[in-house]
């Protein structure tokens, strides 16, 4: 795999805010100063030290480029935009359960050209560059070009969502029990940044959420879309943000069908 700078630039972003939330993971509640910003919305230390550091060696290596991240952190920049997310599974994060992730990514002109998926707990990283395909490498080993699932059958597949907060968490929960009936099996991991990076590793036939922030997918979409797979709204429109449905391609026609007839 032939990285450009600013590949390389968000790899490392990603591996120094993942060490950061490693060395909190275990820690107690208090040491992690988990607070609620919404009804089921959390927020911990590690959200905002993770963000700061980025944003902070993005400010230094380039001064020109705007920013984007979930705790607030907003530079406005002409050509570039990191869109980043320090710790997407703040909850699982905040319990202990080591299934999180930071994500990051680089847009040119309004389009993302680089996305960066790590999860720090087994140390599994995700690369994609517009253009030139989708990567893993596991624990520091050699990066694999990921390829979405060739699954066809919806009966065969298996799927992930998630849980957006309320009042549209209750409209959601209906579409889930007829894809539990319909496929093999539905699961709920908690980081919508990780289901995306398991769809383009062919892990998940597809993944989808409505309300979902671009920092929670920006990078997430440009490997699925890297490897092969589809992303669209739930209705099947374009989508780069809210409401997100990614697929391996082959099953997203069935699944716009089922979302249509259980939302």
């Amino acid at each position: 795999m032939h990285t450009s700078l600013f590949a390389e630039f968000a790899i490392d972003l990603a591996r120094r805010g993942g060490a950061h939330l490693m060395s909190l993971l275990s820690t107690a509640a208090s040491v992690k100063e988990i607070r609620f910003k919404g009804p089921t919305d959390l927020v911990t230390r590690a959200d905002k030290e993770v963000e700061a550091l980025i944003a902070a060696r993005v400010r230094a290596a380039y001064s020109d480029h705007g920013f984007l991240a979930e705790e607030g952190t907003v530079r406005e920049g002409a050509e570039y935009r990191w869109v980043v997310d320090p710790l997407d599974g703040t909850t699982n994060f905040a319990h202990g359960l080591p299934w999180f992730a930071v994500s990051v990514a680089l847009e040119h002109q309004g389009t993302v050209i680089v996305g960066v998926v790590y999860h720090p707990p087994v140390d599994e990283l995700f690369v994609a560059e517009r253009g030139k395909g989708a990567w893993v490498s596991a624990r520091g080993g050699e990066f694999v070009r990921l390829a979405v699932s060739p699954t066809e059958d919806l009966g065969a597949a298996l799927l992930a969502t998630g849980l957006p907060g309320r009042p549209r968490r209750l409209r959601h929960m209906r579409t889930i029990p007829p894809f539990l009936e319909r496929s093999r099996e539905v699961r709920i991991m908690g980081s919508a940044a990780i289901h995306l990076a398991y769809v383009a590793a062919g892990r998940l036939e597809a993944f989808w959420e409505p309300g979902l922030n671009l920092w929670d997918v920006a990078a997430g979409i440009l490997l699925v879309e890297e490897a092969g797979g589809r992303v669209t709204d739930l209705q099947g429109a374009p989508s780069r943000s809210g409401d997100i449905l990614a697929t391996n391609g082959h099953i997203h026609a069935a699944m716009l069908d089922m979302l249509a007839t259980s939302m």
